[in-house]
């Protein structure tokens, strides 16, 4: 299988810089319009699966990537992680390293533990794995979500930390499965 995993668009919080979470924000002029400039490189890809967050920002993203040619299937495993008492605040006030540690799985100001989102995004990628194995897949998904994919790839910082793993907006990462 190939797989191919897109970040969504621009939101406003984005733009501002402020943790998203599950809170369900749209995306912005630019958000839709860099998705219409990634369409001709998503056709190239013939893709034959296409699958989404249930969370606006991706399931927009998706109908403008494949430019209503496919059906779009959604997934609720993979919507963002929710970021409890942080949703809507400054990313740079939040300290990220704890929640992110698979050893301490700490669950602080109600934010979802590491190793239930990781088991989540593991659950779905191991059914994907069976049911496309054949197939050219397009995710259209979250930061935290694609950085566990990272991680379950096999793809990880040194310092382990999954934080620290830039995820644009709107670039497309292939993984042969």
């Amino acid at each position: 299988m190939n797989l191919y995993v897109v970040r969504h668009g621009e939101t406003i919080w984005n733009k501002e810089g402020r943790v998203q979470g599950i809170t369900d924000i749209p995306l912005t002029e630019k958000g839709k319009l860099e998705a219409v400039e990634l369409q001709t490189l998503v056709n190239s890809l013939n893709i034959d699966v296409v699958i989404s967050s249930p969370l606006s920002r991706a399931r927009e993203t998706a109908k403008i990537l494949v430019n209503s040619s496919l059906p779009i299937n959604i997934d609720d495993r993979i919507k963002e992680r929710d970021w409890g008492m942080n949703e809507g605040a400054n990313i740079s006030e939040v300290d990220g390293w704890d929640c992110w540690d698979v050893i301490l799985n700490t669950k602080v100001q109600n934010i979802e533990c590491i190793q239930d989102f990781m088991e989540r995004v593991s659950n779905f990628l191991e059914e994907i794995k069976v049911r496309y194995k054949d197939k050219n897949v397009l995710i259209v998904t979250h930061s935290a979500v694609i950085r566990v994919i990272h991680y379950l790839l096999g793809t990880i910082p040194e310092d382990g930390n999954l934080s620290r793993i830039n995820i644009p907006n709107l670039r497309i990462i292939e993984y042969k499965m």
